[in-house]
């Protein structure tokens, strides 16, 4: 079978992704189609089965392109907290690369080349903490848990309660203690604003201090 040729040259799976990621940054996830992925690498729609399956699988290369972005330490020259820091904050930092896209590293299936250094490097750092086994597991499923429901808010994608909040922000601190909301209206200044990196970096230092606590009872 001949090579599909695009204006750039023979079509390839990479060329297929990477123009799929313009699209959804140009025009926002919900716009992204095979049709208008075809049209961005200059084939007919047909011609992308050669190299994709469907949708689905070019949404799954396009969160393993983004989650390859980032820069993964090495495990044996920093102490593990600063290990530990330095994934998350590259987690962030490689999703918020494609803000528009950030979702799919939250929501795909990730392929093994792309997520398992990063696994390999976060349970290296947790082992040199003290942690092992299924205990050093479980600490890893909570960070990524933290991490993907930190950057969910970040991108949209879960509730911040920043800003209006619809029957509350309109109400006065003093009518927020008679409906029985005294807590919030103590918080209201705070919970009008978010500092998406603050917020990051807040529960990252918790679950640092907990995998101390967890690492000092276990040994």
């Amino acid at each position: 079978m001949a090579q599909r040729m695009t204006r750039r040259g023979p079509l390839t799976r990479q060329e297929i992704v990477r123009q799929a990621l313009v699209v959804a940054e140009t025009e926002g996830m919900e716009k992204l189609s095979l049709h208008k992925i075809a049209a961005a690498v200059g084939v007919r729609t047909m011609s992308l089965y050669n190299h994709v399956d469907d949708k689905a699988d070019v949404l799954d290369a396009m969160a393993d392109v983004i989650l390859q972005g980032m820069t993964v330490p090495d495990a044996d020259e920093l102490p593990w907290e600063d290990g530990l820091r330095a994934l998350a904050r590259s987690f962030r930092a490689a999703a918020l690369e494609y803000p528009r896209s950030a979702s799919l590293v939250l929501t795909r299936r990730l392929n093994a080349p792309a997520a398992m250094p990063v696994v390999e490097v976060a349970l290296r750092f947790l082992n040199r903490a003290g942690l092992e086994g299924a205990e050093a597991v479980h600490v890893l499923r909570a960070f990524i848990a933290f991490l993907v429901g930190t950057l969910s808010r970040e991108v949209g994608m879960a509730p911040t309660y920043a800003g209006a909040i619809p029957g509350v922000t309109a109400m006065r601190e003093d009518e927020l203690v008679d409906s029985g909301l005294p807590a919030v209206a103590a918080a209201a200044g705070e919970l009008a604003v978010i500092d998406h990196e603050a917020e990051m970096e807040f529960g990252l230092e918790l679950l640092l201090d907990t995998v101390r606590r967890r690492a000092v009872a276990s040994s």
